[in-house]
């Protein structure tokens, strides 16, 4: 993980993780330390292999009009780090909004991971903290629960 960022659910450094009724998740990371942000996001989509959907809502005039967008857009490129082939999306949205993101399929779902671009890291260097974590990745099976 980029400094001062931990990984650890629980730990030190801020976390947060949602999971929804169509079982995707987000699990997100983020480091105000000295006035600077650190933000690392991992999403999964279980059994979808499609780019979700935003609600883009924008303001004009006097009124307030919301559209759907995908959620990942603006591909500019594709890695393949181990097993991993992976699409570089440089426009998103939501909590990944001003973020680099690498989504990638792997049996029948979609997987991704972003970090958001600050001055503390430019886009060359979240490029290779993106490829650091993905080269790290370890494949945690569905578990049932009890």
């Amino acid at each position: 993980m980029p400094a001062p960022l931990d990984a650890k659910i629980g730990g030190p450094v801020a976390d947060g993780y949602s999971i929804k009724r169509d079982r995707s998740y987000w699990v997100s990371f983020l480091s105000l330390d000295t006035g600077d942000e650190v933000h690392v996001n991992f999403r999964g989509y279980p059994g979808r292999t499609r780019v979700p959907t935003c609600v883009e809502t924008q303001t004009l005039g006097n009124r307030t009009v919301s559209s759907k967008t995908p959620c990942f857009a603006n591909p500019a490129g594709r890695v393949t780090v181990g097993t991993i082939h992976a699409t570089l999306y440089t426009v998103n949205q939501d909590a990944d909004q001003w973020h680099l993101l690498y989504a990638w399929r792997y049996r029948g779902s979609l997987y991704a991971v972003s970090e958001h671009v600050i001055s503390r890291y430019d886009t060359a260097q979240v490029k290779r903290n993106l490829l650091k974590l993905m080269r790290g990745l370890v494949l945690v099976p569905p578990q049932k629960q009890s």
